[in-house]
């Protein structure tokens, strides 16, 4: 059998034993991954309502003071009332009407703006009441994750020291490519040939003549498909 290959299968078997023994690490961290994504989208939005609350008090205030300006004129031009003459009476009545109306108007824009405000309010409320929920399942996953790696912490120190000797044994080509396609194969960089001769890994058909090739073990094969290792099934039995 082909030296590196040989070595190779029980590199394998080592991480698929870590693999396995740190599955729910992976898990876990992966749901930590997206509640962190949560809490970005919420902070993120939670930002937006606060720039819209900060353009609210700056509205307000420019229509407060619109208010004050009009109110301070409505009440010159209600005191103009009783001491005009008759004849300009009705020109101020005018003025005071319109003044009047402004106000409502103003009035009604800083109603609104305090409806968007109450709405604003509870809305930043909520998003930051969700962000300390997740927070809160966030360090209650990194507790459990701890307590699981100190539980399999002897283990992968074991199976980790077994790996440096074997690693010690392959040419380093093969162990850069078995680590690269480990990586991006969920933990699987060595697959066998089914006997529907088909790649267990991607599925991919063989060829027979490839199979043939595989079985003798005289060589380094590699799927075309998924870029695995190829073996014959029993291997890795």
């Amino acid at each position: 059998m082909f030296e590196d290959l040989k070595w190779l299968i029980e590199l394998q078997k080592v991480d698929r034993a870590i693999y396995q023994l740190t599955g729910e690490e992976r898990t876990i961290d992966s749901k930590i991954t997206r509640l962190n994504s949560e809490i970005e989208e919420l902070t993120l939005n939670k930002l937006k309502s606060v720039r819209k609350q900060k353009e609210y008090f700056e509205d307000k205030e420019s229509y407060q003071e619109d208010i004050l300006d009009h109110e301070r004129i409505l009440g010159q031009k209600k005191s103009d009332l009783d001491n005009e003459k008759k004849t300009k009476k009705e020109h101020i009545k005018r003025e005071v009407k319109k003044l009047e109306k402004a106000l409502q108007v103003f009035q009604d824009k800083l109603n609104k703006l305090d409806e968007e405000n109450h709405v604003l309010e509870e809305d930043i409320t909520d998003k930051e009441e969700k962000i300390e929920e997740l927070k809160k399942r966030i360090k209650s996953k990194n507790t459990k994750i701890n307590k699981i790696a100190k539980t399999n912490k002897e283990e992968i120190e074991k199976l980790n020291r077994k790996k440096k000797r074997i690693e010690k044994k392959i040419r380093k080509p093969f162990l850069n490519h078995y680590y690269r396609i480990l990586n991006i194969r969920n933990g699987i960089a060595i697959t066998y040939v089914t006997p529907d001769g088909l790649c267990n890994g991607c599925k991919i058909h063989i060829p027979y003549q490839f199979q043939q090739k595989i079985k003798l073990s005289e060589d380094y094969n590699i799927c075309e498909g998924c870029g695995r290792i190829l073996v014959t099934d029993n291997f890795l039995d």
